[in-house]
C-alpha cells in the first residue's frame, strides 16, 4: 500500500528561500560577466570593421542581457525584502541572516553603505 508523504519541515522554509535567492543571484551575475566579456569581443570586431552589422547587432543583445541579467537580480531582492516585510515579529521562523538575530534588510543595507 503506498503513503502519502509527509514532510517534518516545511518545504519553503526560509533556509530553502535564502539558498535559492543566493543561487540564482550568482548566476545572473555570472551571465552578466559573460555578456559584457562577449559585448568586448564584439567591440573590438565592430573597431577592426565598422561595416560589420551582425557584429553591431550581436552587440546590443549583449548589453540587453547584461541588463536583463541585473534586473533579474533586482527582483529577487525586492522579493526577498517583500517577504521579510510580511512576516510577522513573533514568527519563530523569522527570515534572518545571521543567528545574531539581523534581519536580511538590514544585511542587505550594510552591504550597500559598504
Amino acid at each position: 500500500m503506498v503513503t502519502t508523504y509527509i514532510p517534518k519541515t516545511p518545504i519553503m522554509n526560509p533556509n530553502r528561500i535564502q539558498r535559492i535567492a543566493k543561487k540564482l543571484i550568482d548566476e545572473a551575475g555570472e551571465d552578466r560577466q559573460l555578456a559584457l566579456e562577449t559585448h568586448r569581443f564584439f567591440r573590438e570586431m565592430v573597431d577592426e570593421n565598422p561595416q560589420d552589422a551582425a557584429a553591431k547587432n550581436l552587440l546590443v543583445d549583449c548589453l540587453k542581457v547584461a541588463q536583463a541579467s541585473k534586473n533579474n537580480i533586482v527582483k529577487v531582492l525586492n522579493l526577498l525584502i517583500k517577504m521579510e516585510e510580511n512576516t510577522d515579529s513573533s514568527d519563530t521562523t523569522k527570515y534572518s541572516a545571521s543567528s545574531k538575530g539581523k534581519t536580511m534588510f538590514s544585511e542587505l543595507d550594510n552591504l550597500t553603505d559598504a
